[in-house]
């Protein structure tokens, strides 16, 4: 699960997410990593889906099946 403490330590995401088809539009994956990022930090079953959509250092694993 990737965790950005500010938006410095986010960029690399947003560069991911910048070469993504969806384009200025946030796919399902960046919404749910930036919307439930906090609350999943102390579920270990949200953490373990966050964990296989995006890594810490912002690489998007789905980007590669859409």
């Amino acid at each position: 699960m990737a965790y950005f403490s500010n938006g410095t330590d986010g960029y690399c995401f947003d560069e991911e997410c910048s070469t993504c088809k969806y384009g200025e539009e946030s796919c399902p994956i960046a919404f749910v990593q930036a919307f439930y990022n906090y609350d999943a930090v102390n579920n270990d079953v949200a953490t373990k889906i966050l964990d296989h959509l995006v890594s810490n250092d912002g690489k998007c694993f789905m980007k590669a099946l859409f």
